[in-house]
């Protein structure tokens, strides 16, 4: 079998996604919006978090880690606050869900804050900032999980490898999105790079005793972006998006020891209206005046380009929007197997 890159179009990537995940029982429009937030992540070059994750999720939804027909409920509002009972939703769901009542919030009163409790996986997050900044919004999101990666000093895992996004809306350019972790690298990254049987950079994460790797196959906890600050940043949103929801994930998943497995997360969504600054197009202006002036700056050595945060993703996805969506032979295998278990049919890539 060749090891190059499956090609296929988004369309088909999302309708073959959705239909293996109906064939397991989800609703078609949870499947949808669930496979949405997946392709995204594929177009946009951010693979990890895209449809190799499928397996997992499959996983997840057979020992009833994932809830196939979630009963999300908003179960408070008070003020800017919000706070959503997930019910162990698929995260891309819930955490559309979420920004879309922080949006509503901040419509009413100018900033939205909506801490989803015991939600899963919630894949790209930079989607749901995005979701904010094109209503004319800033937006904020954050997740928490269970250990992931070590706290700095340490050489076992002891926090979240948060994923942290940031998106502003501009004004002849597309919204700025800052998406990234407090990991040097996400874990979905290892999967890809263990599909696509490639070394990985010294300082992704460390082995079992505490050693640096360049082997993704022997990576036991990731390591923190900027040592001391990525993992102080780690520990601020478990504050924020766990312990304010008195939903802890690291303290009593620290306390039951090693081996421990718990799927559920927490998030947050927040939404800003620029607009209640009173000058919401000059803000426009003035972040195109941003770009301008940044992307302006003389390249470093080596570097064809200055990009501003957001760019090499929306360049990927228009790239790949008319090309295909190269998908590693590994985790195609292991998503047409997942398929053919539940008689979904293979897409034709001979188009």
């Amino acid at each position: 079998m060749s090891d190059a890159p499956v090609l296929i179009a988004k369309d088909d990537l999302h309708a073959f996604a959705k239909a293996i995940l109906v064939a397991d029982g989800v609703d078609a429009a949870t499947a949808d919006s669930w496979v949405r937030v997946l392709v995204w992540a594929n177009l946009r070059g951010v693979d990890s978090h895209g449809v190799i994750r499928i397996p997992r999720y499959l996983d997840l939804l057979s020992k009833g880690s994932v809830n196939r027909r979630p009963d999300m409920r908003i179960e408070r509002r008070s003020g800017a606050i919000a706070v959503l009972e997930a019910d162990r939703a698929p995260g891309p769901v819930a955490m559309e869900r979420a920004m879309a009542e922080a949006i509503d919030r901040a419509r009413e009163v100018h900033i939205g804050w909506c801490a989803a409790r015991n939600i899963t996986h919630a894949g790209a997050v930079g989607y749901y900032a995005l979701q904010a900044a094109e209503a004319g919004m800033a937006g904020i999101v954050m997740t928490a999980s269970i250990p992931l990666m070590a706290y700095h000093g340490a050489r076992v895992a002891g926090l979240s490898s948060n994923p942290l996004a940031i998106a502003v809306p501009a004004g002849n350019r597309p919204p700025y999105l800052l998406d990234m972790s407090t990991s040097n690298v996400a874990m979905g990254k290892l999967l890809n790079a263990r599909d696509k049987k490639t070394p990985i950079p010294t300082g992704w994460g460390i082995d079992v005793q505490g050693r640096d790797t360049n082997d993704p196959t022997k990576v036991a906890t990731l390591l923190p972006v900027g040592g001391a600050k990525g993992s102080g940043l780690s520990f601020m949103i478990e504050c924020l998006a766990s312990l304010a929801l008195s939903n802890p994930l690291i303290a009593p998943a620290l306390a039951a020891g090693s081996g421990t497995e718990n799927p559920i997360l927490n998030g947050v969504a927040v939404a800003i209206d620029l607009a209640a600054f009173g000058m919401l197009d000059e803000f426009r202006r003035n972040a195109d005046a941003l770009g301008d002036a940044i992307s302006g700056l003389p390249p470093a050595e080596g570097v064809d380009r200055v990009f501003l945060p957001g760019e090499r993703g929306d360049a990927i996805l228009q790239q790949r929007s008319m090309n295909g969506i190269p998908i590693p032979q590994g985790t195609w295998s292991r998503i047409v197997k997942e398929a053919d278990a539940r008689g979904v049919s293979r897409p034709n890539l001979d188009r």
